[in-house]
């Protein structure tokens, strides 16, 4: 029988450990069953998604598409391939009018989500030789993009033409977390040092990170965020920040990097989704802001890639910005819901505090915190599910520093905080019956 083989990149994907996959099969049905639990008892902070509603004009307005004939048919056409023009000028002006940020529809490009606008930037910006710049911890889908994008066949391939290495991409990583004392960012300047003397040695030719950060719920300060422009400035560098939880902070003043344009900065280039603000996770929706040169070479991209975003949801997306900005109501909607989350933030701490007493981080924006389990904490996560029903997720798929560290996501359950007490109280009692074992 002839073996029909698969690539050898994504073969040596399928091999690899994977933190993204870890995370499903943990949290999978079928593997609940098989510990022996009831699903409907399982209480999960292992989701990295948010819980609270989409607007309700936002859906009035699907409706309102749906049920007219032509405008339903215009929104099955093709769009322009950076997006239709009503959606590019609504989120540049949503951007200005939420934070700050001066840019206009030419900086804007639309796509299916953000992890493929992601993936098809890194295509643009970098080659396979070059070097790029993660942050320890950091959102666990980077290098998995990086290698797809990014792996270097010539240093993988050996001397037999038909034997590689196991692919991967040129990462370097800024730790940024000291699991030690358990702090964010302990020491700006010295991070600052480090990133200095990182470029030095491996000039990297992008630099990317997510603020609010995924895992850790910190919002990066602004003078790391002002010194990583100005170093990746003076390298020919690109700074790429992840904006996936620009709208949930809860911070009484933001830094200032969150009126950065790309107009302003030629090496800046901002990342966005519509998954977590509005609650629209499986209806695919992100863009970039981004300098002009950029969008245009994202054009090429796309039309080989993806081709086109969803007409549907720009048109939808395009008629509620100019609505609810007009009225004010977006404000009013983002403003409800950060009160929710923060609050949902406030009772996670309280109540790590009150029954597991393990070292965490108070939130300042995002879904998570990340909580101290003092040992090697994945084999204990299989442990604690299994005994108690509770699910979080290892640390460790995030970066070496949080290897005794798991994220607690408090995003899915924002509107059950009775349900985060019981989740984290028996977590706490199993943690202290273990200790008198």
């Amino acid at each position: 029988m002839t073996d029909h083989r698969l690539s050898k990149l994504i073969n040596a994907m399928l091999t690899r450990p994977s933190a993204i996959r870890s995370m499903m099969k943990l949290a999978d049905e079928r593997n609940i069953r098989k510990m022996g639990l009831d699903p409907k008892d399982v209480i999960s902070f292992g989701g990295g998604w948010v819980g609270h509603h989409a607007p309700d004009r936002l859906r009035e307005i699907y409706a309102e598409i749906c049920l007219d004939r032509e405008k339903f048919h215009c929104a099955s056409g093709y769009p322009p391939i950076p997006g239709i023009p009503e959606c590019r000028r609504a989120l540049a002006h949503m951007d200005e009018f939420l934070f700050g940020v001066k840019a206009s529809e030419a900086n804007i490009h639309v796509g299916a989500s953000s992890t493929e606008l992601t993936y098809d930037l890194l295509r643009i910006l970098a080659d396979p030789h070059d070097n790029i710049l993660l942050l320890d911890p950091t959102y666990v889908n980077y290098h998995g993009q990086l290698v797809l994008a990014l792996t270097n066949w010539t240093e993988n391939q050996s001397c037999n033409n038909d034997e590689f290495h196991v692919p991967d991409a040129r990462i370097i990583h800024l730790r940024v977390f000291d699991p030690v004392s358990w702090e964010y960012l302990p020491d700006v300047d010295y991070a600052i040092a480090e990133l200095e003397r990182i470029f030095k040695i491996h000039k990297p030719k992008v630099l990317m990170l997510a603020s609010p950060d995924n895992p850790t719920g910190q919002i990066i300060p602004h003078k790391f965020m002002k010194a990583a422009l100005e170093i990746c400035e003076n390298n020919g560098s690109y700074l790429v920040i992840d904006y996936a939880y620009k709208w949930q902070y809860f911070v009484e003043t933001l830094p200032e990097y969150f009126s950065w344009s790309p107009e302003e900065y030629e090496n800046l280039v901002l990342i966005y989704s519509a998954s977590k603000w509005s609650r629209a996770l499986g209806r695919r929706l992100g863009w970039i802001c981004a300098p002009r040169k950029i969008v245009e070479a994202m054009e090429t991209m796309l039309a080989y890639s993806i081709l086109c975003g969803d007409h549907f949801h720009q048109l939808a997306m395009a008629i509620y910005l100019e609505e609810s900005i007009a009225d004010r109501s977006l404000k009013a909607y983002v403003d409800m819901w950060n009160e929710k989350y923060k609050n949902a933030a406030k009772v996670t701490v309280e109540t790590i505090d009150e029954y597991c007493g393990c070292r965490r981080l108070v939130p300042q924006g995002a879904l998570y915190t990340v909580m101290d389990l003092g040992n090697t904490a994945e084999p204990l996560v299989h442990e604690i599910l299994k005994n108690t029903g509770v699910l979080f997720i290892p640390g460790i798929g995030f970066g070496k520093s949080l290897i005794n560290g798991v994220r607690v996501s408090y995003g899915p359950l924002v509107e059950k905080p009775e349900k985060i007490k019981e989740g984290l109280r028996r977590t706490g009692e199993y943690l202290s019956s273990r200790k008198k074992k």
